[in-house]
């Protein structure tokens, strides 16, 4: 995502001949995560980047990401996002003062856990699980296993010192953080989403030039392809060379997957109830995406 954001800084730079210039400030050095869409809505900075789901507590349709199982390749997401669902969220995004420029995929939610793989949803019962979200936490309760938050910081030594049996996490995130060395056991059975969305406020971009919107529309088409092209690259490698170190890959079969499903299936429910029919439309939009 990093590298994507720096060939828009250098495309919108170039393309403006100067007359943008992106400053670009990684690893929450201006805001906290929760803390990126009040500060673009306020253009306390101009643009952001932004874990989609966050925009759930501001409007409840935007949950969609976090409901289990309905995402199931990058594909459909992408397909679904340049479609009616990223048409909708656009719109929606424009009641809250801002402007998405362009999407993108940090990976899927998996599981890694300390003693045993999981092969199936029942592996899951009894066990103490580190989650990132109120979603995965229902996830979680659904599953049989008891949700705790933790802060990543603290995950590495949660799992070596017993605190928790597992953790629910990206790829890249088990990764870079070395999670592994905890938790030798991962999933690839696809939980959930993590997109990621970049919003500019929507007063600022009103008011630009036409000329430079389609500058920054050029350079965010371009970005989206490479940040995504690169995440399904590097998610590829990643899973392979931990395979050779000796982690544990493991992923639902049919029968597992339909259980899986069907012990979920209440969060669905609870999300119409919130989203109403635009959300249920927007949940068969999204599977209709799935090939």
């Amino acid at each position: 995502m990093s590298k994507g954001l720096e060939l828009w800084k250098e495309k919108v730079e170039k393309g403006s001949n100067g007359r943008i210039r992106v400053e670009l400030y990684p690893s929450s050095q201006l805001y906290k995560d929760n803390e990126v869409i009040p500060a673009v809505q306020k253009k306390s900075i101009e643009a952001g980047l932004v874990v989609a789901g966050q925009f759930s507590a501001y409007d409840p349709a935007f949950a969609i990401f976090d409901l289990p199982g309905l995402f199931t390749s990058y594909p459909q997401a992408i397909r679904s996002l340049d479609g009616q669902l990223g048409e909708q969220f656009a719109a929606r995004m424009a009641k809250l003062n801002v402007q998405p420029l362009f999407w993108a995929q940090q990976g899927f939610v998996e599981l890694g856990t300390v003693k045993k793989p999981i092969n199936t949803p029942a592996d899951l019962k009894g066990l103490k699980l580190r989650v990132h979200s109120k979603e995965l936490a229902r996830m979680a309760q659904l599953l049989g296993a008891a949700p705790t938050t933790i802060a990543a910081s603290e995950v590495s030594t949660a799992l070596t010192q017993g605190t928790v049996d597992g953790i629910t996490t990206s790829i890249s995130s088990y990764d870079a953080r070395k999670w592994y060395e905890g938790a030798p056991n991962i999933t690839n059975s696809k939980f959930g989403l993590v997109a990621l969305v970049i919003i500019i406020n929507q007063d600022l971009w009103n008011g630009l030039a036409p000329d430079l919107k389609g500058v920054i529309n050029e350079a965010s088409r371009a970005a989206a392809a490479y940040a995504t092209q690169r995440t399904l690259q590097e998610e590829k490698e990643t899973f392979e060379r931990l395979a050779k170190a000796g982690v544990k890959i493991t992923q639902f079969d049919k029968a597992g997957r339909a259980d899986f499903e069907t012990k979920t299936r209440p969060m669905y429910d609870e999300f119409y109830k919130s989203a109403g029919n635009s959300g249920r439309e927007l949940v068969k939009y999204v599977t209709s995406q799935h090939q």
